[in-house]
């Protein structure tokens, strides 16, 4: 455990050092010039497992450090020759497989950097064995991108010994004795703050509160403005194409923002409800072909995995392939962001949706209580799935699981956008119900769509240029095993919507969202 104290105004290190002679065998180390960068993905996902991740240069090594923020203790560590990008750019080990778990395909991106001039003493024993350390730091920070440096606290770190806890115990006393108070946070985490950087700050979750009462015309307007931006936020990610999330979440803000449109019905002008739809459809158009290449590459190496080793280096040209055409597609999706059409629909979008609701309206739901629409709504899309599911057979054609999976997504957003209307602990069930029916459904529509797109590219790999009768033949068989997970989704498909479609769930909907609607409950059988 590391021990952090700051030194206060005033005092010079070198008192605190002088002061700490007494008593103490020291030994002074030449002064080291330290360069510590945080690292972590746009969505925070280290600081939210209760970790930083440092790169650190001393001048000799490059490190990766994985501590926990709760007592600095150092988990996992690798020597690398420069910064990486990405979990996968580690060497196998502890680190990699812990970074990757979390992190998984998000780029790792350098935050902040804090420069310190380090003046370390080590504590020795009789038999001058080191015992202890404690380390004197004079500190600034500045974004990798930025010029300006932050003057940040001087500090002193006491750094233990396995095996040696008495020393550590005395230095601590000895500082507290010398004047200096315990740090309150991280040198981390302040340097982030000197910087204008919020740990946190961005979550792709929408994150509303909004109250029962409230007008419905209201609440729509303020899930549809966090819904922009989430979209704004991800924006400039998805243009330079590099973490493929940025563009995953900007694209589910869009379809979110079409399902709010449509399902939050009469609280919103007919016009521009129509409108936006339109401009929000354009938008997951031209965003679709390069996510579609994306998923292809992310899952790439599971389906290299899934092919006879015999055939596994054949299935290559179609990863060439597959890059090839994204670059493609990224710079006509980055063309369609940068034009007129892109910058009126956001900001004419956020203007209308900032504008305050008028006092009156004619619109049906606009003024009701945002309870009671959207207990109304969730009710009748949650009977539509019920009633959708229970027509599925064995012999029902694909297009009816789609259905059903696309009328589960409204009914999923719709009890995000919700969410907060409801006990928490109430809510989490029935949308955990739902997922299991979602999962099932996406694995059966994503096999059939990747079922029809590799034979499309089969014959565009030929129409482009030779293609060797292997990769072809290695493609038949990654078309074979997703047709066996296609069929495997659909033989649980009935078990799967069975627990969506048990009497405990249909009483966790009964309790949460009939409340307000009368006779609501007596339309499930």
């Amino acid at each position: 455990m590391r021990f952090e104290f700051i030194i206060p105004e005033g005092v010079e290190a070198g008192e605190v050092q002088a002061g700490l002679q007494h008593g103490m065998h020291l030994e002074v180390e030449p002064p080291v010039i330290e360069r510590r960068t945080c690292f972590d993905s746009f969505d925070w996902r280290v600081h939210g497992n209760a970790a930083i991740l440092e790169g650190i240069n001393d001048g000799k090594h490059y490190r990766l450090l994985w501590r926990a923020l709760s007592n600095g203790a150092r988990r996992e560590q690798a020597i690398l020759d420069k910064a990486p990008h990405f979990a996968r750019d580690l060497p196998p080990g502890r680190l990699h497989d812990r970074l990757e778990a979390i992190v998984e395909m998000r780029e790792l991106l350098p935050l902040v950097t804090v420069t310190s001039r380090l003046h370390t003493l080590r504590v020795l024993n009789k038999q001058d064995k080191t015992v202890a350390r404690v380390a004197f730091g004079e500190n600034s920070a500045r974004r990798p991108d930025g010029a300006r440096s932050f003057k940040l606290d001087r500090r002193a770190v006491v750094i233990p010994v396995k095996g040696y806890q008495k020393p550590c115990k005395q230095l601590v006393k000895a500082l507290k004795d010398l004047g200096l108070t315990p740090a309150d946070d991280d040198l981390m985490l302040t340097a982030l703050a000197r910087v204008g950087l919020t740990p946190g700050g961005y979550t792709p979750r929408l994150n509303l509160h909004l109250e029962s009462g409230m007008r419905a015309d209201q609440a729509a307007r303020r899930i549809l403005l966090r819904l922009l931006d989430i979209l704004e936020a991800n924006d400039a990610g998805a243009r330079v194409g590099t973490d493929t999330e940025f563009l995953h979440d900007f694209r589910v803000a869009v379809r979110r923002s079409r399902s709010a449109l449509t399902q939050i019905r009469g609280v919103l002008p007919l016009r521009t409800v129509s409108h936006y739809k339109t401009e929000f459809a354009w938008l997951g158009q031209v965003t679709t072909p390069v996510r579609d290449l994306d998923v292809y590459l992310l899952n790439f190496d599971t389906y290299r995995a899934s092919l006879p080793v015999s055939a596994r280096a054949d299935i290559e040209p179609l990863r060439d392939f597959l890059i090839r055409h994204r670059r493609i597609e990224q710079q006509a999706m980055v063309k369609a962001l940068d034009s007129m059409r892109y910058r009126r629909l956001v900001n004419n979008w956020r203007e209308f949706l900032r504008r305050p609701v008028p006092n009156r309206s004619t619109l049906s739901s606009a003024t009701l209580p945002v309870l009671v629409v959207a207990c109304e709504r969730i009710w009748q899309i949650y009977q539509r799935a019920l009633n959708e599911g229970r027509a599925i057979g064995v012999n029902s054609p694909a297009e009816d699981l789609h259905e059903l999976r696309k009328t589960c997504k409204k009914l999923r957003y719709l009890m995000e956008f919700f969410q907060s209307l409801f006990p928490p602990r109430r809510i989490k069930s029935p949308i955990r119900a739902l997922k299991a029916l979602q999962d099932n459904l996406g694995i059966y529509q994503d096999c059939a769509v990747q079922i029809v797109t590799l034979k499309q590219f089969s014959h565009q790999m030929m129409a482009e240029g030779e293609v060797s009768p292997d990769t072809l033949l290695a493609m038949g068989m990654l078309i074979d095993e997703l047709e066996r997970r296609q069929q495997a989704a659909r033989e649980e498909f009935a078990e799967k919507f069975g627990k969506f479609d048990s009497p405990g769930n249909h009483d966790h909907y009964r309790e949460l969202f009939t409340g307000c609607i009368p006779d609501a409950g007596e339309a499930i059988a």
